[in-house]
């Protein structure tokens, strides 16, 4: 796994941000404590079907060459939320989003992580996608009606989770709605 030497913000189960410091990248977190991410998940409405876009990860990193999310990462210390969000877009896949374009989700606990789910509407902005080779390998446009049989693609963490795949199964029917379908 690639060391970044970012400060991650540490949180408590709470919720609560930690404010007694950050800790280098690592796997576990001190007792009490959970590092925290954030997940956007970009769709559009295309020809009557709602597509979500998936990354795959770049070939010399955690999770190489495995699909994942559209973009995410970890909160670093002093930051939001949101404000990682908009920063991992950028850097992973070269989306500049405002504050305004996302829409939280929720925020699930999962062992020592804490990751915050926000959903993106893409519709009409294009397919130009400026990527960090570093980190992303390709992306790609998956149907909603697809996205069962492309399961298997994903990185483990997200085969295995089942509120995210609960999620998107959720926020499709609140997409149709949204587009009149």
């Amino acid at each position: 796994m690639k060391q970044t030497g970012e400060i991650w913000q540490l949180y408590d189960f709470q919720g609560e941000r930690v404010l007694d410091g950050g800790i280098i990248p690592a796997r576990t977190a001190p007792a009490g404590r959970c590092f925290s991410g954030c997940a956007i998940m970009l769709y559009r409405f295309k020809d009557g079907e709602v597509e979500y876009l998936f990354q795959r990860r770049s070939a010399n990193i955690w999770n190489g060459l495995k699909w994942d999310v559209s973009t995410g990462g970890h909160i670093n210390y002093g930051e939001k939320a949101i404000e990682a969000a908009i920063r991992e877009a950028h850097e992973e896949i070269g989306v500049n989003l405002k504050p305004e374009d996302l829409e939280f989700y929720a925020r699930f606990m999962r062992d020592d992580s804490m990751i915050n789910l926000y959903f993106c509407d893409y519709t009409g902005r294009g397919d130009t996608f400026d990527f960090n080779k570093e980190e992303v390998d390709s992306v790609k446009w998956v149907k909603n009606r697809d996205v069962e049989a492309f399961w298997p693609n994903f990185k483990e963490l997200l085969q295995s989770d089942m509120i995210f795949k609960l999620s998107l199964q959720e926020y499709n029917e609140k997409i149709l709605k949204k587009y009149g379908q």
